[in-house]
């Protein structure tokens, strides 16, 4: 079984961070590899992460098993988490922007697939056993699912679907592969890291280079994720008004990008 990377970037997320690490590290995909990057934060993340090594190796449970032949109740003490994961912590005193504590991660991923999942948001359990599935019945390069878009409480706030891979469609109308991906980490060797000149659409630059570079996409028709909506009463990260406006402004700069390379394919234009 390939080993896949999950890196998971955070800052400032200590109320959400556990359920995102824990959904982490009970992936259904056995082979995984954790690297959890903290860009700074100073707001419990810290006591969060020190804790984290002694407890996914001593936190137990007791749960029944059967009841004995005498009529008493028989419990089995268990660890509470999977013991094959290999986790790795890598911290940093000062906020270093959301982009490079993504490339911190991404650089160290040892897995031949390799994914980021946002330290506040719920990868569902079989999101990296489905899409490394996906990559290896077919042989692409990157795999995208359907997602979520969850409240704070966790609540569903509205299912999103996206199309079959098209370049004009996921790339060039506007970006359409979502949050929920897995791709081969070869990827890096020949496109590089993320741009850490794009501080919000980071994500849509990165794959769009895969595209340009012909890397195979696949679509795989299942929700599989669930990303975060903090909502108007939380704005934060994307969510600030100079975010989102500054996530619209790049996406549009890639969006002509993408235009642009159809263009010189021959390709229709939208």
């Amino acid at each position: 079984m390939a080993l896949a990377t999950i890196v998971i970037p955070t800052f400032n997320q200590a109320a959400y961070l556990p359920a995102c690490v824990d959904r982490c590290l009970f992936q259904t995909h056995e082979a995984l590899e954790l690297i959890i990057v903290d860009g700074g934060s100073d707001d419990g993340t810290k006591d969060f992460l020190d804790a984290l090594p002694g407890r996914i190796g001593g936190a137990y449970a007791e749960p029944v098993v059967c009841m004995d032949a005498s009529g008493n109740v028989v419990r089995e003490r268990v660890l509470t988490y999977p013991q094959n994961r290999r986790v790795e912590i890598v911290r940093f005193e000062h906020d270093i922007g959301p982009t490079r504590t993504y490339n911190e991660g991404l650089a160290r991923a040892r897995g031949e697939y390799c994914t980021y999942v946002p330290g506040d948001d719920l990868p569902y359990p079989h999101m990296i056993e489905e899409l490394a599935g996906a990559l290896e019945r077919t042989g692409a390069d990157f795999a995208y699912a359907d997602q979520d878009v969850v409240e704070d409480d966790g609540r569903v706030y509205r299912r999103m679907t996206f199309p079959e891979f098209d370049f004009k469609a996921c790339l060039a109308d506007w970006y359409h592969l979502g949050v929920c991906r897995l791709y081969r980490t070869r990827l890096h060797e020949t496109v590089g890291l993320m741009d850490e000149a794009f501080g919000s659409a980071n994500d849509y630059d990165h794959y769009l280079r895969f595209a340009m570079a012909g890397a195979r996409f696949v679509h795989v028709p299942r929700v599989l994720y669930g990303v975060r909506r903090h909502g108007p009463a939380r704005p934060t990260g994307q969510h600030t008004p100079s975010r989102y406006a500054n996530l619209l402004a790049e996406s549009c700069r890639l969006a002509q990008r993408a235009r642009d390379f159809l263009d010189c394919q021959g390709a229709d234009r939208p």
